[in-house]
């Protein structure tokens, strides 16, 4: 098992709509390649994970290097895994748009994750950790889980 954190600027010309069609065709593709993961989008950054066979997660990052919906795409963690974490979902996703109480605590998390990625530059206890309490997060809070 493989996995691939990066982190990229949005397309200031995209919306939601653009980034609904991009899950559902994040669905389709990674249930065809078993391909797991969480999309967080967060002041027009996006941070995702992704995890699966190491051929099938590195063709797909390098196919959404190229994608128009994002610029700046940075690898923060590339390596092997003990086992998947996303293991239900082809794709969660999160956008925290506006007033959300039930997620505030993820907000900040993520916020931290965003503004301090040097900390998570390398696969470790600590970005372990912040990926399996993101999962118990969106398990718990009815986000959609893009199956």
């Amino acid at each position: 098992m493989f996995c691939i954190v990066y982190r990229s600027i949005q397309n200031p010309v995209i919306g939601q709509t653009e980034i609904r069609s991009l899950l559902e065709q994040a669905k389709d593709f990674n249930r065809a390649n078993e391909i797991t993961g969480c999309l967080l989008s967060y002041n027009n950054e996006f941070v995702q994970y992704l995890e699966g066979s190491k051929r099938d997660v590195e063709t797909l990052f390098e196919k959404i290097k190229q994608d128009w919906r994002h610029r700046e795409v940075n690898l923060l963690i590339r390596g092997p895994i003990n086992g998947r974490e996303f293991e239900t979902w082809t794709m969660a996703y999160e956008n925290f748009m506006g007033p959300n109480f039930r997620l505030e605590y993820l907000k900040l998390l993520v916020s931290s994750y965003f503004e301090n990625t040097d900390t998570y530059t390398y696969l470790n206890p600590a970005t372990k950790k912040f990926w399996v309490v993101v999962k118990t997060l969106l398990a718990t809070q009815a986000v959609e889980k893009f199956k």
